[in-house]
């Protein structure tokens, strides 16, 4: 019997051994990858860093510089705004999209998940949107005066330019395919019960359907507002944060004074700002949003 419980116990330990072994190159590739630029991104934010030379410690000084930024509200708020935006468009509508073509039949549905599947190249499409919305030979206002309507500068307005970056999400990126296969999971014996009781299709919808897809919605909406927060490519290749100061969100900010002016030390207070309001952002959907579907 001892000697049966001393050859378990060698197994244990090496089965533990094995086990660290090939965890220990994910371990490693985490902790220089990952925390290590973190920790760094810390200590950047007391010095001046220059790219070639020994840093120098200089405090608050990147601080008192950031908040003395002119555009630092101004890129605060184009931030909340542009995330708005993008979730309003691309998160919302997705859902209500996916519910609606679970009433049809299933072969439109297969047709719709291969569309949806389809991959698309997102700065390549990216690019193309930027020719579309070209106020001079582009096809949008090409569209227009083919039609006779009054063309738009599309981009290069102040007041719609941060629209025009999100829209095409709303056809590229939009999540259809994680709904419509969590839709496909839900019993079906739920609807008939509920259609049996005289339960129509909202009924249905709000008692059945968004109870059942919630933790797929909290998790897809944990993505959105990281996704949306720190959008770069779309932005910079379209308008590059303008015209003025328009487009200009944080991540642009830290882009532009970070890497382009050089200035690491400000750069990494505004990461650390766009850190924090998305941690905010979180914690309250967390707080609010429940996730359990049977509450």
């Amino acid at each position: 019997m001892e000697r049966e419980e001393k050859i378990l116990r060698k197994q244990l330990k090496y089965r533990k051994r094995t086990a660290w072994l090939f965890c220990l190159p994910a371990i490693a590739a985490n902790l220089i990858f990952g925390w290590y630029p973190l920790f760094l991104g810390f200590i950047v934010l007391f010095y001046k860093w220059p790219i070639f030379g020994s840093p120098s410690f200089i405090g608050w000084s990147n601080f008192q510089a950031v908040f003395n930024d002119p555009v630092l509200t101004t890129s605060i708020a184009n931030t909340f705004y542009f995330a708005f935006l993008k979730i309003a468009l691309t998160f919302i509508i997705p859902i209500i999209v996916s519910i609606m073509l679970m009433e049809m039949k299933p072969r439109t549905i297969r047709l719709m998940m291969i569309l949806w599947f389809i991959p698309i190249a997102s700065m390549a499409s990216i690019v193309i949107w930027k020719y579309f919305y070209n106020p001079r030979w582009g096809l949008f206002n090409g569209v227009f005066q083919f039609l006779g309507l009054p063309t738009s500068q599309w981009l290069d307005s102040s007041r719609i330019a941060m629209l025009c970056i999100v829209l095409p999400g709303l056809i590229m990126y939009g999540p259809g395919l994680v709904y419509i296969a969590t839709l496909q999971s839900i019993p079906q014996e739920y609807y008939e019960a509920a259609e049996l009781e005289g339960a129509g299709f909202w009924r249905k919808v709000w008692s059945i359907t968004l109870p059942r897809i919630r933790p797929i919605i909290a998790m897809m909406l944990i993505l959105a507002v990281i996704g949306s927060m720190q959008t770069f490519d779309a932005i910079f290749v379209m308008t590059g944060g303008g015209p003025g100061y328009t487009t200009t969100t944080l991540i642009m900010r830290f882009f532009k004074i970070g890497f382009e002016n050089m200035q690491y030390g400000r750069g990494a207070v505004y990461a650390l700002l766009l850190f924090l309001m998305i941690m905010t952002l979180i914690i309250i959907q967390r707080k609010y949003f429940k996730e359990d579907v049977d509450k």
